[in-house]
C-alpha cells in the first residue's frame, strides 16, 4: 500500500459491551484474509486488549512514551497472526489529552502506517477527551454496542459527538450480542432516525451504517474466560460468522 494503512478506531459510548473482544477477533479475521494488521491499544486508562489476548508484555507503549524502548522493541506479534501495541498499566498519567499525550499518539500512528495494510485503533469507553483524540487519528469509525437501553443511549451520545465535533459523516455501528437476526438493522435505523431529528449536521447528510452484527452466543464467554479468540477456539458459530463477515465489509 503505498499509501500506508487504512486506520479504523473502535470506540464505544460504554464500557463493557465487548469493544475489545470485537477488535481482537477482527484483527485475526483480517489476518487470516491475507492483511498485515497492528492493533493499537489506545485505551490509556484502562487497558485490557492483553487479558483478552492472553499476554503478558515485557515492554508496552508506555516505555516507548517515557523512551524506555523502541516502537519496534513493544510490537508484539498476537495469536492468530496480527501485530499488536499493548498499552498495559501505568499509563494513567496518560489518561488526561495533555499536549505531550497528543504529540506521542500522533506520531505513534504516523510511524506504524506505512508497515501495515490495517491499523485498529482501540480506544477507551466514552467521550473523554482522549477517546476523542485517539478517534480522531483514524479515517474511519465503528462504535459498538450491544441492545441494551444504557449501551444505545451512550452510542448515541459518541456518535452524536462524532457529527458535530469531529464532522464526521459516516460512522459504523457494530451490534454485539444480539438475540435475533436482523436487530442491528432495526436498531441503526432507529439511530439514524434520531440523529437525523437532533444532529444538526449544517446541511451534510450523515450516515451511520451497520457494518456488523454479532449474535449472542454462550461461546463468546466461554473464549473471553478462556482468554483466546472466538475466532480461533469456536470458528463455526453465529458470533465467529458475524465478525468474519465485518472483516469482510471493511475489506469490500
Amino acid at each position: 500500500m503505498s499509501n500506508g494503512a487504512k486506520t479504523v478506531a473502535i470506540t464505544s459510548g460504554k464500557g463493557g459491551v465487548g469493544k475489545t473482544f470485537v477488535t481482537a477477533n477482527l484483527a485475526y479475521a483480517l489476518a487470516a484474509r491475507g492483511q498485515r494488521v497492528l492493533v493499537l491499544d489506545a485505551d490509556l486508562g484502562l487497558a485490557n486488549l492483553d487479558v483478552v489476548l492472553n499476554l503478558h508484555p515485557k515492554l508496552t507503549l508506555h516505555d516507548v512514551f517515557t523512551e524506555k524502548c523502541t516502537l519496534e522493541q513493544a510490537i508484539l506479534p498476537a495469536p492468530g497472526g496480527f501485530s499488536v501495541l499493548l498499552a498495559g498499566s501505568g499509563m494513567v498519567e496518560y489518561s488526561r489529552l495533555t499536549p505531550e499525550v497528543r504529540d506521542k499518539l500522533l506520531r505513534i500512528v504516523d510511524l506504524v502506517k506505512p508497515r501495515y495494510d490495517w491499523v485498529l485503533i482501540d480506544t477507551g469507553a466514552g467521550i473523554s477527551d482522549v477517546v476523542l483524540y485517539a478517534v480522531s487519528l483514524a479515517t474511519d469509525v465503528l462504535v459498538v454496542a450491544t441492545p441494551e437501553p444504557t449501551s444505545l443511549t451512550d452510542a448515541y451520545a459518541t456518535i452524536k459527538v462524532l457529527a458535530t465535533q469531529q464532522q464526521r459523516r459516516h460512522v459504523g455501528l457494530v451490534l454485539n450480542q444480539a438475540s435475533r437476526a436482523g436487530e442491528g438493522r432495526v436498531i441503526c435505523t432507529q439511530l439514524q432516525t434520531v440523529l437525523a431529528r437532533f444532529v444538526d449536521t449544517s446541511g451534510n447528510s450523515f450516515r451511520l451504517e451497520l457494518m456488523g452484527e454479532v449474535r449472542s452466543d454462550p461461546a463468546v464467554r466461554q473464549a473471553v474466560l478462556r482468554r483466546q479468540l472466538l475466532l480461533e477456539q469456536s470458528p463455526g458459530t453465529d458470533a465467529a460468522q458475524g465478525l468474519r463477515a465485518l472483516a469482510n465489509r471493511l475489506i469490500g
